[in-house]
C-alpha cells in the first residue's frame, strides 16, 4: 500500500497527472495534490511509495490552518510553533528513519538524566545510558542515585503503556514506581504532613486537602481541553498546579513531569526534554506561574519544547 495515489484530470486534448494525498482534519477529509505533468509517469510505484516533501509540506499547512483551539496565553505565532511539533515524529520517521530511531533512543536517555538531575541526581547522560541499557553501575555513585534512574525508567515505561485518562490512581502508581526502594519515600501514598517548597517560600496544599484539590485540577484540565482549550497550554498550566499541590513528600517533580508527558502525548505533542543545563529555565518558568505570570510561564515551556534536537531535523527535511 502506497503513501499516495495518482489521479488524472482529463482536458479536451490532454490529461494532467497529479500525486494525491488524503488529509484528515477534524471530522473531514481533504485532498491535496502536486502536479506531475501531462504524460503518464513511468515510475508510478516509486512516486506513490516514496515520501514527497512538497506534498507533506502542503499536508502540514492544511492541518495547521484548521486549528480551532482557544489559547489563553499563546499568541498566534507561538501557537503555530507549538502545533508544528505534532509533525516532528511522523515526518522525521518518514524521511530519516535511521536518524529518527537514534534520536528517540538518545532522547529517552537524556530525559531520564534530566528529570532526575533537576532533583539533584548526579549521574551523567553516559552513566544513565550504561546503567539502564547495559546494567553497568557507575563508580562512586550512591545507591539512591542509581535507584532514581532505574525507577524513572520503570515509571516511563508504565506511562507509555497506560491507555486511560490521567487520574489519581495513575498518579499514585507513577509515584509508587518512581519511589520504589527509596528510603522514607512512602511510594504510592500522599504526604501526611503540611510542607513548604524548599527554597521557594511557597506553602503548598494542606495534606488533608490533597485528594480534593488534585481531583479538581484533573477535572478542570479535561473540561478546558474538551471545551476548546489549547492542549499544550492546558497541560503546562496543570503541571504548574500539580507542583503547587505537591501531593507527595518526595518525587513531585519527577511524577509531575511524567503526567505532563502523558498529557502532551495524548494530544499528539512530543514531550519536553529538560536537560541538566535547563534546570533553572524550567524552575524559573514555574516561579513565573506562581507569581501569576502564566503567559511568561507558557512561553518558557514553548522555548524548552522547540529547543529539542528533533526541531532541527524537522526543519532540515522541510
Amino acid at each position: 500500500m502506497g503513501l499516495y495515489r495518482i489521479e488524472t484530470r482529463r482536458l479536451v486534448k490532454s490529461e494532467i497527472y497529479y500525486l494525491v494525498k488524503d488529509v484528515r482534519v477534524g471530522d473531514t477529509t481533504s485532498k491535496i495534490r502536486v502536479k506531475l505533468g501531462n504524460t503518464k509517469p513511468k515510475n508510478e510505484k516509486e512516486l506513490i511509495t516514496k515520501p514527497n516533501k512538497e506534498l507533506e509540506l502542503k499536508a502540514i499547512e492544511k492541518r495547521l490552518g484548521k486549528q480551532r483551539s482557544k489559547a489563553r496565553y499563546l499568541i498566534p505565532e507561538m501557537q503555530r510553533r507549538v502545533d508544528e511539533t505534532r509533525f516532528w515524529i511522523p515526518i522525521i520517521s518518514m524521511f530519516y528513519p535511521s536518524e529518527y530511531e537514534a534520536t528517540e533512543t538518545l532522547h529517552e536517555t537524556e530525559y531520564i538524566a534530566g528529570t532526575t538531575a533537576i532533583e539533584g541526581n548526579t549521574l551523567s547522560v553516559s552513566q544513565v545510558e550504561d546503567l539502564i541499557k547495559r546494567g553497568i553501575e557507575p563508580a562512586g555513585k550512591s545507591l539512591k542515585d542509581q535507584l532514581e534512574v532505574l525507577n524513572a525508567e520503570k515509571a516511563g515505561k508504565y506511562r507509555e503503556e497506560y491507555n486511560g485518562r490521567v487520574s489519581i490512581q495513575f498518579i499514585l502508581k507513577l509515584h509508587e514506581l518512581m519511589m520504589d526502594r527509596i528510603k522514607n519515600a512512602q511510594p504510592g501514598g500522599f504526604r501526611k504532613v503540611d510542607v513548604w517548597i524548599l527554597g521557594e517560600d511557597i506553602q503548598v496544599t494542606p495534606a488533608i486537602q490533597i485528594g480534593e484539590e488534585l481531583n479538581e485540577a484533573i477535572a478542570d484540565y479535561y473540561y478546558r481541553v474538551k471545551t476548546g482549550g489549547h492542549p499544550f497550554e492546558e497541560a503546562v498550566i496543570f503541571h504548574h498546579r500539580f507542583e503547587l499541590i505537591h501531593p507527595f513528600g518526595d518525587g513531585n517533580g519527577r511524577v509531575g513531569r511524567e503526567v505532563l508527558r502523558r498529557m502532551l502525548a495524548k494530544a499528539g505533542y512530543p514531550d519536553i526534554l529538560i536537560r541538566r543545563e535547563d534546570r533553572e529555565k524550567y524552575l524559573d518558568a514555574l516561579r513565573a506561574g506562581s507569581r501569576g505570570e502564566k503567559g511568561q510561564m507558557v512561553k518558557a515551556f514553548v522555548d524548552l519544547l522547540v529547543s529539542d534536537k528533533r526541531a532541527k531535523l524537522f526543519k532540515e527535511i522541510l
